[in-house]
């Protein structure tokens, strides 16, 4: 060998939907031990502000009550494991669905707040709250994408 060390020569995309809940770049690895923890009260003011909507449609999305979280925030505690798993799986959609429409967030909002037949009536947003919701929505969009029909 000779001696010569490997450079990357581009940094891995931030993990998807960490961006709206203004969370640093992280690993999947990293997100899934933070998530375990309990991720901090502010991703709901961070998500909520990304949707142009009031903290408390978020929880409600969430199905976060809000007297726990103004608890939570109060006693500066973070969130449980399931109520950040809820929102970031929110925040994934989200996150697609402004990729989608191209950065257009007026229009990706548009989409994620109103109903589909293809969700059984259910908007977006209201969907993604679980993993196997976030992806089916994720999965909508690429089909949508690629021309299929949904």
């Amino acid at each position: 060998m000779n001696g010569a060390t490997f450079t990357p020569t581009r940094t891995a995309p931030p993990v998807l939907g960490t961006r709206p809940l203004g969370l640093e770049a992280v690993s999947e690895f990293e997100l899934a031990e933070r998530i375990n923890v309990g991720l901090p009260s502010t991703i709901v003011h961070a998500l909520a502000q990304r949707l142009g909507r009031p903290s408390k449609y978020v929880l409600g999305i969430a199905d976060i009550p809000e007297s726990t979280f103004h608890n939570h925030q109060k006693n500066r505690k973070p969130l449980s494991p399931e109520a950040s798993s809820r929102v970031y799986q929110i925040a994934r959609a989200v996150e697609a669905a402004e990729a989608y429409f191209d950065g257009d967030r007026v229009a990706a909002q548009r989409w994620l707040t109103h109903p589909k037949v293809a969700l059984g009536g259910a908007s977006p947003l209201e969907f993604a709250r679980t993993p196997q919701g976030s992806d089916y929505v994720i999965k909508l969009l690429t089909r949508m994408a690629h021309g299929v029909i949904s």
